[in-house]
């Protein structure tokens, strides 16, 4: 039963989303009814991960990224020479726990958007369907192949929605570097598969999981190696993470699903489900632990300096992913990771929806624009509690869901820096940098969480309040947000209740103090900002940093002279060589053919006389010729 529900997580939204394109109506005398059928798809989505979760599925997700997956079906096979890879859909508890994750977003989002998203809403909701679809495909795969084929179409949805308003230059440029720097990374993840079928002679991940311990170094660190690339590119790890914040331009629901289910969460998938494969390449995880390290405290300083609400949220998601990617870096098994994955689907789709209908009701994003009209906490005191339960799981405040995960990914990496990682020195040593740095960004998250809640929450020179009652959000807008704040609140009390069973992990009581100390030290930093004379805690920064740091350390620049210019440079000489050399053949026969029929229009002049004479003078020509050569 669970292994016809996981087929179903797949084929219901992809049914959708190709009869959607088709502009398919049912035969009703209602004009259109694209809302009511992406709704109902998102439904069944739900329920059929929910039956695959509670039916048949064994084993923890901690385990089961590496064991053989228990029930798959074969969907057909391809030929490459002397090999035949199987392309398969499989389920096991992981699959089935991030299925409901990402089924629960999907439906929240097509809900959410049905109010908030009034033009162009059909290929809008056929897209998001064919995000939902394809991130199940990846989920399910239980081959390579299979497993690519989701990928790349979630890049090509991706391109597709954040590039939704293509009126607009900005979202037609955050589309097109989305799909280039990503691509970037997914060309890393097909040499990858290249590498390890010529290795192995298969695709499928349970043979190549089980495979992985014997293959040599000079195999598996490469494969390894450009597997990480991949999982750079899709969750935006450093240097491959310049592309989320500029996909903002992108409708707010459609940053939700990318950021909370879908293609971020893409990226940590992979590496979670190939875990053995890492784990047999231990200098690719130092390599995996120093990137997140990297990207986790920068892009929480970066999203500190940011005024616009969206872009501070998208930095929170690189750093956020950080965790997920350091967790499997550092831990024994992909538990600890895959519970931050899940915290991290349910408050951080939360906070971009809530973002959504806060830009809705202020008219703007900036966050000094939402703070001078008033605040929420006067007039919208349900937006306000769901805000602050969204930040304070963002934080990783207790007993909310990111407490327990984020502290479980910590907790793991000081396990694995005591153990000595088995004798493997260079990871007890990321075992310690991830836990140090962790922490300091710990506190970095509080702060920036804590303004947001400043200055979106409390407000400033808030004005006197109206006497009229305000007018309410759309039912389609708010309830999407009270089913997101159930996990958002409930994962985090079911841990202690034994959460930790499914996801194979635990707290060390002095870690998860430790951290819940620090993350309240941000938050109350923050807080108590505005009574010690400052607007918010960002005002701290000098104004140049605070530049630099909103700018994204103005890495787009490094970037555009790296790469974007000597490309474009030569294609430029591509192109010259192409005119001046290549194209010069078919020109010459041209303006060849060209001049012989100039001067054949000159002689073709209509009178008899004159072709006689012509013909006359041919003659003698000829005659003399002959003459001359006998």
């Amino acid at each position: 039963m669970s292994l016809t529900a996981a087929v179903l997580t797949v084929l219901v939204p992809a049914t959708f989303a190709v009869l959607g394109m088709l502009r398919w109506r049912p035969g009703t005398a209602r004009a259109d009814l694209s809302a009511e059928w992406a709704v109902t798809a998102a439904v069944g989505t739900v329920l059929a991960a929910l039956t695959e979760l509670f039916t048949g599925t064994s084993g923890s997700s901690g385990s089961s990224a590496g064991s053989t997956v228990p029930q798959r079906v074969v969907l057909g096979e391809v030929s490459l020479g002397d090999r035949s890879p199987v392309l398969q859909l499989a389920t096991d508890s992981l699959s089935a726990t991030v299925a409901v994750a990402v089924a629960v977003v999907a439906l929240c989002v097509q809900v959410y958007s049905i109010a908030y998203l009034r033009e162009r809403y059909r290929p809008y909701a056929a897209t998001v369907s064919l995000f939902t679809a394809a991130m199940m495909l990846l989920v399910h795969a239980g081959d390579l192949i299979t497993m690519l084929i989701g990928w790349e179409v979630m890049g090509l949805c991706s391109y597709l929605l954040v590039g939704h308003h293509s009126e607009r230059q900005a979202a037609r440029a955050a589309a097109m570097k989305a799909f280039l720097v990503t691509r970037t990374g997914d060309l890393g993840v097909l040499l990858a598969v290249v590498i390890l079928l010529v290795a192995t002679g298969t695709t499928s991940i349970p043979a190549i999981n089980t495979a992985a311990a014997g293959l040599p170094a000079a195999v598996v660190v490469p494969a390894a190696l450009l597997l990480l690339a991949g999982v750079a590119g899709k969750s935006a790890q450093f240097p491959l993470h310049t592309w989320l914040p500029d996909a903002m331009e992108g409708p707010t629901p459609v940053s939700a699903l990318i950021h909370a289910a879908t293609m971020v969460a893409a990226g940590a998938f992979l590496m979670a489900r190939l875990l053995p494969l890492f784990q047999a390449a231990p200098p690719v995880l130092v390599t995996a632990a120093v990137l997140a390290c990297i990207t986790m405290l920068g892009a929480a300083l970066a999203a500190l300096a940011q005024d616009d609400l969206k872009r501070l949220l998208a930095w929170s998601t690189i750093s956020q992913m950080a965790y997920l990617v350091a967790g499997l870096a550092v831990a024994a098994q992909a538990g600890p990771a895959i519970g931050h994955l899940l915290s991290h689907a349910a408050f951080k789709a939360l906070l971009f929806l809530i973002a959504g209908a806060v830009i809705t009701l202020t008219g703007t994003q900036l966050l000094a624009g939402i703070s001078a009209a008033g605040g929420l906490w006067p007039s919208r005191r349900g937006l306000a509690v769901l805000t602050g339960l969204g930040l304070g799981a963002l934080a990783g405040l207790p007993p909310l869901s990111g407490f327990w995960s984020k502290e479980a990914v910590l907790t793991a990496a000081e396990q694995t820096a005591r153990a000595g990682a088995e004798g493997t020195q260079g990871l007890a040593v990321a075992g310690w940098l991830v836990a140090g740095v962790g922490l300091i960004t710990a506190l970095v998250t509080g702060l920036y969480a804590g303004r947001v809640f400043v200055l979106v929450v409390i407000g400033e020179n808030r004005p006197a309040p109206e006497t009229a009652e305000p007018a309410p959000l759309p039912r389609m807008m708010t309830w999407p947000l009270w089913l997101l704040a159930v996990p958002t609140v409930a994962l985090g009390l079911a841990v202690p209740l034994g959460l930790d069973a499914l996801t194979g992990s635990h707290l060390d009581p002095v870690t998860a103090v430790t951290g819940a100390l620090v993350s309240l030290t941000g938050v109350a930093w923050a807080l108590s900002a505005p009574r010690l004379g400052g607007p918010d805690v960002a005002v701290m920064l000098p104004g140049r940093l605070r530049a630099f740091l909103r700018e994204g350390y103005r890495l787009d620049a490094v970037q555009d002279a790296a790469v974007v210019r000597p490309y474009r440079r030569l294609a430029g000489w591509v192109h010259a060589a192409d005119l001046d050399v290549v194209d010069i053949y078919p020109r010459g026969a041209a303006a060849g053919t060209w001049t012989a029929a100039g001067l054949l229009r000159r002689v073709s002049t209509g009178s008899a006389t004159s072709y006689l004479a012509w013909t006359v003078l041919g003659a003698l020509a000829l005659g003399l010729a002959g003459v001359i050569l006998s």
